[in-house]
């Protein structure tokens, strides 16, 4: 059975030129110095849901996914805004990645967003998007109580 990490590694991988770090900010922050960009960087989840249902227990992390690229150290708004919508886009496919994965619930109509302007020392710009993946298929747990 796949971890959440690694099925949105796979999702991630399945975006072209779209590289994949999972971890939390402050090595994140170290580890870009060595990243090819742009970077799809799942921050490790603070909270979530361990939901069991028919004897299925399903993760549903609350996610925080970043899209991020290099900009310049004293950027003007004009000349940044050009990375701020591709960052956009890449998460746009994302979603629709996420949604045709068929490893999680399908995404809700209406996300919410947020920009990251100067957030690391590598002078990133990006867009983070937060939302709960529902996985789909769980731990079955067997007749006799045990997780399979």
């Amino acid at each position: 059975m796949m971890r959440v990490d690694e099925k949105i590694k796979q999702i991630v991988e399945s975006i072209p030129g779209l590289s994949y770090e999972f971890n939390d900010w402050t090595r994140a922050n170290v580890k870009f110095d060595y990243k090819k960009f742009p970077v799809c960087l799942y921050v490790l989840p603070a909270s979530g849901v361990l939901s069991n249902k028919n004897g299925n227990f399903r993760d549903y992390p609350n996610v925080l996914i970043a899209f991020l690229d290099k900009a310049d150290l004293d950027f003007e708004g004009e000349e940044n805004e050009p990375i701020v919508e591709r960052m956009k886009t890449l998460a746009k496919e994302f979603v629709l990645a996420v949604n045709n994965s068929r490893m999680f619930e399908e995404l809700p109509e209406d996300i919410n967003y947020r920009t990251f302007y100067d957030t690391t020392d590598a002078n990133l710009t990006g867009v983070g998007i937060e939302i709960q993946l529902k996985e789909l298929v769980g731990l079955c747990v067997d007749k006799n109580g045990k997780l399979q």
